[in-house]
């Protein structure tokens, strides 16, 4: 009988999720930025050098295997803003076993993913948090993950360096989200690198069809098409209060147990809510470049009721396969979920008038 793994309680730890970079890479992110955590700038700077050995060693080994691999289906990407059902959605979706994607270890250890993930993710797990920060979802190595901090830990233009350099926020929206300051070597590097992710994702999972979850692609649906001309699109959208105040959460549960920053709470709030404004004109900008019958929109209010029909909806519409044997096991999977309660949002007056202040003149759809 396999004794039980003892697993943390508290997302907070002494290194953050810069450990599954590049040792190189790690250098290139966080020279940009001031660093006031040097406690646990050290002790990440570590255990990424220990690790970048294993990562070489892997990245050798990955060369043989991916340079004759090819993508036989266009990917599906989940996109709108955090914290609007795109996890759920994501998990429901990931049920079919067509569909590969990023798992939990991969989204830290995306150089580590083919061979050293045998002895590292073992390792690893005991550190790894019971419940996801802002939600309380139950959190585990092997569950589907979106891939933008396995995004940085490979090249360093990435959004989430923000969970790290929150006071750095802006600059990091500007570079990620819009590629602005950023050189077209850069961004051929960060094509290159996705690719590499999704191939390795496609193995690891024994997926054919790529199926990510990464809100942060709703900003790049332009470069998405120009790498992958075939892919399909999933929008949800969600109530502007219980989105805001939810990310709000999130963020702060997140920064408090990774950032190497001290930062300006408010100032970051407010970041985030002209990040919501950002998002939803940019969807609006680019939505029209997506062909037609590559793009299913979701109001998370009609999904949370209508779950399943909402998923065969997206199945008919984008010509996915495959639904009537996920069927049982999506069902299965919201069977467990009973009991669960979402967090309410109704007591934060404080926050929603920030919101209203920011968004005084904003008018999208949520």
């Amino acid at each position: 009988m396999r004794k039980p793994v003892f697993r943390k309680k508290k997302f907070s730890f002494p290194v953050n999720s810069l450990i599954g970079s590049y040792y190189s890479n790690f250098i290139t992110i966080t020279r940009k930025y001031r660093i006031d955590k040097k406690y646990r700038y050290y002790f990440t700077k570590w255990v990424c050098r220990i690790l970048d050995l294993f990562a070489s060693i892997e990245k050798e080994k990955q060369k043989h295997v991916l340079e004759n691999s090819v993508l036989e289906h266009p990917p599906i990407f989940i996109i709108g803003f955090w914290r609007s059902g795109t996890t759920l959605l994501h998990n429901l979706l990931c049920k079919n076993p067509l569909f590969g994607y990023v798992t939990t270890f991969h989204s830290v250890f995306p150089n580590h993913i083919l061979w050293n993930q045998k002895w590292l993710k073992p390792l690893m797990t005991p550190v790894l948090p019971e419940k996801r920060p802002g939600d309380n979802m139950k959190f585990d190595f092997d569950y589907p993950q979106e891939e933008e901090i396995a995004l940085g830990n490979m090249q360093p233009v990435s959004f989430y360096n923000f969970f790290y350099f929150p006071d750095d926020t802006e600059k990091i929206i500007n570079e990620s989200l819009f590629f602005k300051n950023v050189t077209e070597t850069e961004i051929k590097r960060w094509k290159r690198e996705y690719m590499r992710l999704i191939k390795t994702a496609l193995i690891n999972t024994d997926g054919e069809c790529f199926t990510s979850k990464n809100p942060s692609n709703t900003f790049r649906i332009k470069t998405l098409l120009e790498m992958f001309p075939g892919a399909r699109f999933i929008y949800l959208h969600r109530n502007r209060y219980d989105t805001l105040i939810s990310f709000r959460k999130f963020v702060h549960e997140v920064d408090a147990g990774i950032t190497l920053q001290d930062y300006d709470h408010e100032r970051l709030d407010r970041e985030m809510i002209r990040l919501y404004k950002l998002l939803h004109e940019k969807y609006e900008q680019d939505k029209s470049l997506i062909p037609k019958g590559r793009l299913v929109e979701i109001d998370f209010e009609v999904f949370e009721n209508n779950k399943l029909k909402e998923i065969e909806r997206i199945y008919k519409e984008l010509g996915l396969k495959g639904f009537k044997k996920a069927l049982p096991v999506m069902e299965k999977y919201l069977e467990s979920l009973r009991g669960y309660e979402r967090s309410s949002y109704n007591n934060n007056e404080a926050f929603r008038k920030i919101i209203d202040e920011e968004l005084r003149d904003f008018i999208g759809k949520d």
